[in-house]
């Protein structure tokens, strides 16, 4: 298990022995989170003089990924039978636990932790406000707790206090009021007179500050109250997000003890904490309050402060998804297709880091480059160095012959370079890289970004397709800073080179006949317009949910002296048309782990019918053209 140090201030023979867990999980396994839970309070009882607390992430014993499981009777009352070998544990070792479940109580569940002394439990809290943790919206498998019927609930024959941010005066265990809050951190009410706040909780790991709040800034004002908080981490499902792992003990704003995130393995922070004398309490302060105002900026996912930190905590979490993919199927090779651009060139070294991490082979990751009409002799040479830095397995699968034959087959003249051509091509490399996979027992690793799912700048049943998809919540200026950043970190100078090469070349899907001098004749960008608006336009209009005309006035702004106000609504006008036709790729696209402010799952973020109509935001930008004069 991993641990942390207990600070030599904390090392006092008084007070309480506090410990924070992130236990190893498996999502609605019961019996399995059972014994974790058990294994630490043994850990707890070796090592610490009584009185001793372990505080448990949000629904640790089922985890908080089940999703519509909890509407399972099954899973709450295995849950349930769960608790009288916590309680028992707790008698024979003398210590104290608090443990996440989901709890039904006169025909609702509710979102709950149970707090265990050594003579049996002693009260429950219930999340006030339920919230989904994958999406941040409402849940819709628990009831509030502030709803809560009763004053008491039943656990183990017995019964014990029970409300929404529960508090209790518990002087065996510690001499000042303790405040139970179950859920998100920037959304706890405490109580002025709480002189020890235990905060369960479930915080995906997202790779900006502001966009997720952090716990060192809400838990600022504190007075001299002590906080613990312990989030579940990567174990949980990595379908759409990514969860941290953060737990710590914080005082007044500073951080006694943290366990390292992003961890499969049971991890633990703990300090020895002693009463303090109350000082007045300040609000709870939420990030929002920490952001402090920066210009208005063309790149709003980009950290402007810390770009390699960015960097790093995006990598991070890509590998992290993809390692929960890998220990949930049990497969232990890859497949991708590695086309020398910046998408599948970032892919590869997120499988090559995963590899790395969980100690595989880097030869069992099958690089497939599928050379066809299009294809330039550069992007073949930009693929073959980042495979032979990565020593992975490097195949080459040319689809021309294919490509003709089937265009034969559906009476398509081969020199008609349409969509039907383009697709084709899309198309024919998936079906060779999801036959690859069955054929070597494989998982087949997407390779598109956020930015191409916004526009639909993918085929559909062709590059749209994956099993798992690293870069889903990369928007393509997050890519090519990203993808900068991990090349030369994991492989040095050459792999800082061969990604800078990468970053450098003009961004063209290569769907087209080559030109005489052996360039491809298309270019993205002059299609849907510059990457760099696309992104401002995806981050405001979705993540600061602005109407049409207020993600104009902000561009325009933005950009002035780069692009004309003509181009801007030019390329906005296009994006809102393509975002909304575009829909039907999105409802079918795979999962894949959020990064940051956006995320376009149809499962878990941007949840809207693929026949929605957009006239109405569409409308809003011709009545701009015609009140403000601006022509295409």
């Amino acid at each position: 298990m991993g641990r942390t140090s207990t600070p030599q201030s904390e090392r006092t023979p008084h007070g309480l022995q506090l410990s924070v867990f992130v236990p190893e999980l498996r999502v609605a396994d019961v019996d399995f989170n059972l014994q974790g839970i058990l294994r630490c309070l043994e850990q707890l009882a070796a090592d610490s003089p009584a009185p001793r607390l372990a505080l448990f992430p949000e629904l640790s014993l089922t985890g908080c990924t089940c999703g519509d499981l909890f509407l399972q009777p099954l899973l709450a009352a295995s849950a349930l039978q769960a608790l009288p070998e916590i309680a028992s544990r707790c008698r024979d070792l003398g210590v104290w636990a608090l443990v996440g479940l989901p709890y039904r109580h006169v025909n609702r569940l509710y979102n709950a932790a149970a707090l265990f002394s050594p003579v049996g439990p002693v009260g429950l809290s219930l999340e006030r406000f339920p919230l989904d943790p994958v999406s941040g919206f409402p849940s819709r498998w628990f009831s509030a707790g502030s709803d809560f019927p009763d004053r008491q609930a039943e656990i183990l024959g017995r019964m014990v206090p029970a409300a929404a941010d529960l508090s209790l005066t518990l002087p065996e265990l510690y001499p000042q009021r303790l405040q139970i809050c179950v859920g998100r951190v920037d959304r706890l009410i405490c109580e002025v007179c709480v002189g020890l706040l235990l905060n369960p909780c479930a915080l995906p790991a997202l790779s900006l500050a502001g966009q997720f709040p952090e716990t060192s800034q809400v838990l600022r004002g504190g007075g001299k109250a002590y906080w613990a908080y312990a989030s579940c981490g990567p174990c949980e499902s990595t379908a759409e997000v990514v969860f941290s792992g953060r737990a710590g003990i914080v005082r007044d704003g500073e951080t006694l003890a943290q366990a390292p995130t992003l961890q499969f393995t049971t991890q633990r922070a703990h300090a020895r904490i002693a009463p303090r004398k109350y000082a007045r309490r300040q609000a709870l302060k939420t990030a929002a309050d920490q952001i402090p105002f920066e210009p208005l900026s063309q790149t709003p996912f980009l950290s402007s402060s810390q770009p390699d930190l960015q960097s790093e905590a995006v990598f991070a979490i890509q590998t992290a998804g993809l390692i929960g993919r890998l220990r949930h199927t049990g497969l232990r090779r890859l497949v991708l297709g590695l086309s020398g651009g910046a998408d599948s060139s970032l892919a590869l070294l997120v499988c090559w880091q995963a590899f790395r991490l969980l100690n595989l082979e880097p030869r069992d990751i099958l690089a497939v480059s599928m050379p066809g009409p299009g294809t330039t002799k550069a992007s073949l040479q930009r693929l073959r160095v980042l495979a032979e830095l990565c020593q992975v397995s490097l195949k080459v699968i040319p689809i021309t012959g294919a490509l003709a034959g089937h265009l034969r087959d559906i009476d398509h003249p081969p020199d008609l370079y349409d969509v039907t051509y383009e697709n084709a091509q899309a198309r024919e490399r998936t079906q060779i890289l999801l036959d690859l996979a069955n054929q070597n027992n494989a998982l087949m690793i997407g390779t598109g970004d956020l930015s191409e799912i916004a526009l639909g700048w993918c085929t559909f049943n062709g590059d749209q397709t994956s099993h798992y998809h690293v870069n889903a919540g990369l928007p393509k200026t997050l890519v090519l800073r990203v993808l900068a950043w991990a090349g030369g970190a994991l492989l040095g100078a050459e792999g800082a080179a061969a990604a800078a090469s990468v970053c450098a070349a003009s961004i063209s899907p290569e769907l087209l006949p080559t030109d005489a001098d052996g360039t491809s004749p298309q270019s993205t960008e002059a299609v849907l317009g510059p990457y760099l608006l696309h992104d401002f336009f995806i981050f405001h209009a979705l993540a600061n949910r602005l109407p049409p005309r207020e993600v104009y006035r902000l561009a325009v702004s933005a950009f002035a002296g780069r692009y004309s106000s003509e181009k801007i609504l030019r390329w906005l006008r296009l994006f809102y048309r393509r975002f909304f036709s575009q829909q039907f790729k999105r409802s079918a696209g795979p999962e894949g782990p959020r990064v940051g402010a956006v995320s376009l799952s149809a499962r878990s973020a941007w949840m809207v019918p693929a026949d929605v109509s957009g006239a109405l935001w569409l409308r809003e930008l011709e009545g701009l053209e015609t009140n403000t004069g601006e022509n295409e």
